[in-house]
């Protein structure tokens, strides 16, 4: 048999062996339901490593959690901060009755 004749044997055997997209797609949630199953337990286990001082353990629970994030490139940074909702006017009238505040007090508040 020739080298030619022999590579077109092994692409034809390949291809009868391809999984099609359905197969495929019918596996990889297979694989997703199992780690959605597993993910209590594997939390469970990784946190354990972590307590017992294992600090690649550590920080994936805490990366996991969003208490740290490694910087990286295009890392989105979300930031919770309510924005105060009063009109300028009740801002001059919130610091006019701080100033009488601190006048009365005999002096400025501490932070």
């Amino acid at each position: 048999m020739s080298r030619r004749t022999s590579v077109k044997l092994a692409v034809a055997e390949r291809q009868s062996t391809a999984l099609s997209p359905e197969v495929l797609e019918e596996r990889r949630q297979a694989v997703i339901a199992q780690a959605v199953e597993a993910a209590p337990q594997v939390l469970k286990a990784v946190v354990q490593e972590a307590l017992s001082g294992d600090m690649k353990a550590a920080r994936l629970v805490l990366e996991v959690a969003g208490v740290t994030q490694r910087p990286g490139p295009g890392m989105a940074v979300q930031v919770n901060q309510v924005a105060p909702l009063i009109t300028p006017e009740e801002l001059a009238e919130l610091e006019r009755d701080l100033r009488e505040w601190e006048q009365q007090k005999g002096g400025r508040m501490e932070n």
